[in-house]
C-alpha cells in the first residue's frame, strides 16, 4: 500500500508535511503513505481562485501519483477532484466529499471553519455533493487561514465556541471545514464527545481511514463522468 497524501498548498519549510506526517501515523503507527506539497502552489485555499491555481499546479505533477494505491486530497475544498479522476488509474478522495458523506450517514452535521465565505462555499459543497438537505448549520471560527496554522491555542478557543454552537443548532455530527485543525482535532474530539455526545470528524483522518480501507475494492469508472480526458 502506498497511498499518496497531496498537500495542494506550497510549504517551502515543510512544517505542514511534517505535521500531516506526525498527526497520522500518531492514529495510523506503521502505515507507509507520502505526503506530497506543490511547490508552485498557492500558499493556501481560501477562495475559486486559489483552488483553480492548485488544481493547474496539481495537473503539472501528475507524475508525482504514478506509484500511489490511491490518493487524498489534503483539503476540504477539494480542489481538481475530477480532473485527477480523469488523469488517474487509482481512486482519488476528497477530504472535503469523503467527510460529508461520511457525516451524512451518522445523521445531519454541522461544519466549523475558517473564512467569510465559509457558509456560501459549504452550502455550495453539500448541494453540489447531494447532502444539503443534511446541513444543519455553518459556523464559523475568527481566524483567518493563516491564523489557523499560527494561533493554536486561540484556535481551540474559537473551535469549540464553534462546536458549542452547532450542537445548539441541532448537529448530531461536527465537521471541521478545514485540514488545518489537525493540531487541536484531537483535544477537540475528546472534549465535544465527553461534555455533548457528539462526534468531531476531522476531514484528513477521515479520508486517509476511508481510502486505506477502500482503495483495494474500488475505481472510478472512465466511461461517463470521468471518461473525458
Amino acid at each position: 500500500m502506498m497511498i499518496v497524501i497531496l498537500d495542494p498548498i506550497r510549504d517551502e519549510g515543510g512544517d505542514f508535511r511534517r505535521e500531516t506526517k506526525a498527526y497520522l501515523s500518531r492514529h495510523y503507527p506503521g502505515d507507509h503513505f507520502r505526503v506530497v506539497a506543490l511547490e508552485d502552489g498557492p500558499e493556501e485555499i481560501g477562495n475559486f481562485t486559489q483552488k483553480t491555481l492548485a488544481c493547474a499546479s496539481i495537473l503539472r505533477h501528475l507524475d508525482e501519483f504514478k506509484d500511489a494505491s490511491a490518493v487524498v486530497v489534503d483539503c476540504f475544498a477539494d480542489p481538481c477532484l475530477f480532473e485527477l479522476r480523469e488523469n488517474l488509474k487509482v481512486p482519488v478522495f476528497g477530504a472535503g466529499e469523503t467527510t460529508l458523506h461520511i457525516a451524512a450517514m451518522l445523521g445531519e452535521f454541522s461544519v466549523v471553519g475558517p473564512g467569510q465565505n465559509l457558509a456560501s462555499w459549504t452550502r455550495i459543497q453539500a448541494r453540489e455533493y447531494g447532502l444539503l438537505d443534511k446541513l444543519v448549520s455553518v459556523r464559523g471560527v475568527a481566524l483567518s487561514l493563516e491564523g489557523i496554522l499560527k494561533n493554536e491555542e486561540g484556535l481551540y478557543r474559537e473551535a469549540l465556541s464553534a462546536c458549542e454552537k452547532a450542537v445548539e443548532d441541532g448537529a448530531d455530527v461536527v465537521v471541521l471545514g478545514c485540514t488545518g485543525f489537525v493540531s487541536i482535532a484531537d483535544g477537540l474530539r475528546k472534549e465535544v464527545w465527553e461534555r455533548f455526545g457528539v462526534p468531531v470528524l476531522e476531514p484528513l483522518l477521515t479520508t486517509y481511514g476511508t481510502a486505506r480501507s477502500l482503495y483495494p475494492f474500488i475505481r472510478h469508472g472512465k466511461r461517463g463522468l470521468f471518461s473525458g480526458k
